[in-house]
Parts: structure tokens; sequence; C-alpha cells
């Protein structure tokens, strides 16, 4: 161990907030950092603030890692495809009359709550700065969301079988993308780093 108390105090705030693994490997560093400053100053207390100090604050360093985090940039490619997605659907459904189909008000408002559940666990995946966990979790949450509603709107689609149309096939297109992005990102957020 560190042998301190502000090292393992930083230690337990970085264990709080990131990954297993990674806060072993910082631990290896910051006592390692903290060794070398206690043979040049002798003083434990003054090598402490000293290995601190260099290693940086716990903000930093998880900022750091929730910034190159695999559920971070997975969200945010997310969040940039589905406008795009959702465009593609709302233009065949316009140009197809799809207003018409037979699907039930309850699960189209289903359906548009789960959007924006989606959109939220994104957005939080995204924006969050302090704890990769809940990064992690929220991108998988709403990866493998997308790609549930994505199913959805398929099979619908499959069983209304609507007049194929250029922007129906898009639209389709967009969706299989969507899934096979999402199902290329699975195993990244799935695994611990």
């Amino acid at each position: 161990m560190a042998g301190h108390e502000l090292i393992e105090r930083h230690l337990e705030v970085l264990a709080e907030r990131l990954p297993g693994p990674v806060v072993e490997e910082l631990a290896d560093g910051l006592t390692a950092t903290y060794e070398d400053q206690l043979k040049r100053l002798g003083d434990p207390e003054a090598a402490a603030r000293a290995a601190l100090a260099d290693f940086g604050d716990a903000d930093t360093i998880t900022a750091a890692f929730v910034r190159l985090s695999p559920g971070r940039e997975t969200a945010l490619r997310m969040l940039v495809v589905g406008p795009i997605v959702g465009l593609s659907w709302g233009a065949a459904f316009i140009a197809g009359q799809e207003w018409a189909w037979r699907i039930p008000l309850l699960s189209r408002l289903a359906f548009g709550f789960m959007v924006g559940l989606v959109v939220l666990m994104l957005v939080i995946a995204v924006r969050a700065r302090r704890y990769y966990r809940m990064v992690r979790l929220a991108a998988l949450g709403g990866v493998g969301s997308v790609m549930v509603l994505d199913s959805v709107i398929l099979g619908t689609v499959a069983m209304l079988l609507p007049p194929p149309s250029l922007l129906l096939i898009l639209a389709l297109t967009a969706s299989v993308a969507r899934i096979m992005l999402g199902a290329r990102a699975l195993p990244a957020l799935i695994r611990l780093p």
C-alpha cells in the first residue's frame, strides 16, 4: 500500500470513481512517486503532498479517464448518428403516409418515451465527468436500448409490409447500420477496462 494517509484517501476517492484495475495501476504509480519523494525529502507528510502534486488531483485524473472511455466515445457516436436515422425514418413515414398504420397510440407513446430515455442515457454518458462506471453503464444502457428500438421498428415494418420506397429502404439501412455500430461497441462496454 501507499504508506501515508493522504495517499490512501486519494486512492479511495479514485476507487469510488474508476474501475479496480485502473486504480491498481494508479496506486502503483502513486506509491512509487511517494517513495521517491520520501527518499528525496525525508519527511512523510511533505513526500505525500509532493507526490500528490506531481500525480494530480482526483478530479483531473478521473476526467481524463472518463474523457477517453469507450462508453463516452460510443455514446457520442450514437448521439451524432441518432438524428440522421430519426430523420430518415421521419421522411419515410411522411412520404409513405405511415400515420395511417394501425399502431395503437399507447405503443407509439411508449416508443417515444423510450427514445427520450435512450437520449437521456446517452447524454449522461457524454456529459458525466466524475464517475467512469456511470458513463459505462449509461452508454451500455443507451446502446442496448437503441439496438432494441431499431429492432422493434424493423420488426414492425416487416409485419406491416408497407409499399417499398427509396426513403423506406434508406431508413431500414440506417437502422441496420446503427444496430451494427452498437453491436461492434458492446464488447468494449461490457468488459471491464
